[in-house]
């Protein structure tokens, strides 16, 4: 029942090859169950999680900000983005208000409303359920949820500081340290980068506060981290991220790695992406022809009415490129792992994936808006204070 070794060599690819499923099959799960409602859709219910994780008392944040991590984050219009904000402000959902910077006429405040306010904590609950079933299941083997918790916070640690460098060389717009106090972190992490923890050194959480730690870094993971591995993976390619999402899921999840039915490929692209079946089609078929022609269509050979979407050869070696420039982007990570926190890296990310396969949400017990709601009443009135050594 120990954890296994991992080559450090290999860590990197072996990190990546990983990576998908806990981007992609986990992240959607958590967002489904974030989103609260079918009333908003994947954008907007990130916008109202980045402001609770990062913004100003997890209450407001400059619009500047929002538009720079979504555009970075999706291949979507400034117009798009507004659009976005636009609908969150108005009703029926009325989650937040647009006003001017106190600090600069040029600039725009986004703060939740009394009703954004209320969502948020119902995102919270909802998440939280969520986090508790996982930890539940991750609790099966002894330990593993403290070293889950401390694996998750220390990756996103060592993402942040990778990407805020990256920002700062660049001169890109960063949010600097403002964070909320709801966001619970691990006891360590003002010693993460610096130092290195084994097995026994990691200090066990409460379990009142392991549920509420899990979901604060399950969404840097999502978006922070896997967001920017996307980034990664179609550098110094025209490669747009729809594109770059039909290889990548071919590679991950295909026959082999090389071939895979594109109604499997549409209803993954159509999950995650919120997009309808015509511009999935287009994003396959422009990677058949020239310039590009990384994929051919063919019949299905269980059915005429499918068709099989493969990786030709010039595709197989795009796709390795990709992963290449993946797996040297991941080294900045091992590079700051132990070699016993590598093998716990792997076999927590593992784990999630597994765990994942049997998900049984979304969790959406507690209902987020007024005209939602028949016969719960709100079951928390805050958040845990943020002291989970000190309730030991």
């Amino acid at each position: 029942m120990g954890i296994a070794h991992v080559s450090r060599h290999s860590s990197a690819r072996t990190l990546l090859d990983l990576f998908f499923p806990v981007h992609y099959a986990v992240g959607m799960k958590v967002e489904d169950t974030l989103r609260s409602s079918e009333m908003l859709n994947r954008h907007q219910a990130v916008i109202l999680w980045l402001i609770r994780s990062e913004g100003q008392d997890g209450m407001a944040m400059r619009r500047k900000y929002i538009e720079s991590v979504m555009a970075s984050w999706y291949d979507i219009s400034s117009s798009t983005i507004s659009k976005t904000i636009r609908a969150l402000a108005k009703p029926p959902l009325s989650l937040i208000t647009i006003e001017e910077h106190p600090q600069s006429a040029r600039e725009k405040l986004i703060t939740l409303t009394p009703v954004g306010k209320d969502f948020t904590q119902k995102m919270v609950e909802n998440g939280t359920a969520l986090c508790t079933w996982y930890l539940d299941k991750m609790s099966e083997r002894a330990a593993d949820v403290d070293i889950c918790l401390y694996i998750f916070s220390k990756v996103n640690a060592i993402f942040d500081r990778v990407i805020e460098a990256e920002k700062l060389e660049k001169n890109e717009l960063s949010q600097g340290h403002i964070s909320s106090e709801s966001v619970l972190r691990h006891p360590l992490s003002s010693s993460f980068i610096e130092q290195s923890y084994s097995q026994d050194q990691i200090p066990h959480i409460p379990e009142e506060y392991a549920a509420l730690m899990q979901l604060d870094v399950f969404f840097p993971i999502q978006y922070k981290a896997g967001n920017r591995l996307e980034e990664v993976l179609r550098s110094g390619v025209a490669l747009s991220r729809q594109q770059v999402i039909v290889l990548w899921i071919i590679a991950a999840e295909g026959v082999d790695g090389k071939g895979m039915r594109r109604k499997s490929i549409e209803t993954a692209m159509r999950d995650w992406l919120e997009i309808n079946s015509s511009s999935i089609s287009k994003a396959i078929r422009s990677l058949t022809v020239s310039p590009l022609d990384l994929l051919t269509l063919e019949e299905h050979p269980e059915s005429g009415r499918e068709k099989l979407v493969q990786l030709n050869a010039k595709g197989e070696s795009f796709v390795q490129q990709m992963f290449d420039n993946g797996t040297r982007f991941l080294e900045q990570v091992i590079d700051h792992l132990s070699d016993d926190e590598i093998d716990m890296v792997i076999h927590i990310f593992a784990r999630t994936s597994q765990i994942f396969e049997h998900f049984p949400g979304p969790f959406r017990s507690a209902q987020p808006l007024p005209q939602l709601r028949h016969q719960e009443p709100d079951r928390l009135s805050s958040e845990p204070v943020l002291d989970p050594l000190g309730a030991s």
